[in-house]
């Protein structure tokens, strides 16, 4: 059995359509059996079924750059290691290994204490409804944006956040909101609005000239597509997205840039994107506020938290240690799949690092 993951919205005839996984026609999704106690409500991809009934190929685990942390071995205090839980989870699978890098945000100071976020709540209700998005308001307000990717099956929306780094110019999204499982290549064209409301761009639409994607995400994803009930992606769904200036302006100069971590370590979340499922149009930044996270639902190397927020959200960065007053904090995930009540994210870890750094000169 195949899950899907809550990926693009759809761009079809000046309407935005929510489809589950990437890039699917109906039949409509159903839930898929947790294999642990937490919910798991991830949509299973049905016209994936193997109709033989044959066994599928053998799954290989999906190992990090590093050898996998087991204990706290981190300087550096942010947060509960793998959410206080073994790092290998039940099914085998091994997350982005922790490493002790901090990229601090550009504005504020994230505060580092457990269960430290926004007001707890799982509906996607609008950020911050009504207030500018400004650095001066929230870095979650003008960090975030809508990514919209073009390829040959169609266009599609992410999410996206805009981080502190060398070049200034770097965001970071899943990596399937970089490499079209239609096409398996890039996508064509991705296009970035931070701040996006309702077709308005504050800060202008930028455009990605270089991308990175684990090559653990590449090999794993390749074996998922091609039959093998392999989740091991589910482990490496982040990457990276370089765009080029505008007028000689970097996306920090314009926005500011959110912290991130890669220790493996968090405390409370918020979860920040634009999706466009059930009654969402992936026009409005909406959030997600857990005090908590879980780790390993489903035996997959993934957090988890309590999220309606499905297809768009794809992306949005998992915001840790969150001063209320500025938005600032620590990217320790970002959204790679989910359902109506649940969200999951790959921790960030060496291998994410080490990506940064191939882009960021």
């Amino acid at each position: 059995m195949r899950r899907a993951r809550s990926a693009a919205t759809v761009i079809a005839a000046g309407a935005v359509v929510a489809l589950t996984g990437c890039i699917l026609p109906p039949p409509l999704p159903t839930a898929a059996p947790s294999q642990s106690e937490a919910p798991r409500p991830i949509p299973i991809r049905t016209a994936d079924a193997d109709p033989s009934g044959t066994a599928p190929p053998e799954v290989l685990a999906v190992e990090p750059d590093a050898p996998i942390t087991r204990t706290d071995e981190t300087a550096l205090d942010t947060g509960e290691l793998y959410a206080g839980s073994p790092g290998e989870t039940a099914d085998g699978y091994f997350p982005d290994a922790a490493f002790d890098m901090l990229l601090e945000p550009t504005l504020g100071t994230p505060v580092v204490s457990p269960g430290i976020a926004l007001a707890t709540t799982d509906a996607g209700d609008e950020l911050y409804a009504g207030a500018p998005h400004t650095s001066d308001e929230s870095l979650l307000l003008s960090t975030t944006g809508r990514i919209e990717m073009e390829s040959e099956a169609g266009s599609f929306t992410c999410s996206g956040t805009v981080i502190n780094s060398a070049s200034a110019l770097i965001v970071i999204t899943a990596a399937h909101c970089i490499w079209d499982d239609d096409t398996r290549d890039s996508f064509d064209t991705i296009r970035f609005s931070p701040g996006y409301e309702r077709g308005d761009a504050p800060f202008g639409t930028w455009e990605a000239e270089s991308t990175w994607v684990p090559q653990q995400y590449l090999e794993a994803n390749t074996r998922w597509l091609d039959g093998a009930d392999d989740n091991g992606w589910m482990g490496f769904d982040f990457g990276f997205i370089r765009f080029a200036p505008e007028d000689g302006r970097t996306l920090e100069d314009a926005v500011g840039g959110q912290g991130v971590s890669f220790t493996a370590e968090t405390n409370g979340v918020v979860i920040a994107g634009y999706p466009g499922n059930g009654d969402f149009d992936s026009e409005v930044l909406r959030y997600c506020a857990a005090d908590a996270v879980d780790y390993g639902a489903g035996g997959d190397a993934n957090y988890g938290a309590s999220c309606e927020m499905g297809d768009g959200a794809s992306g949005s960065g998992w915001v840790s240690n969150v001063d209320e007053a500025t938005g600032a904090g620590t990217i320790t995930a970002v959204y790679s799949n989910g359902g109506a009540t649940g969200a999951y994210g790959p921790p960030l870890g060496i291998t994410a690092w080490n990506g940064l750094q191939t882009l960021d000169d």
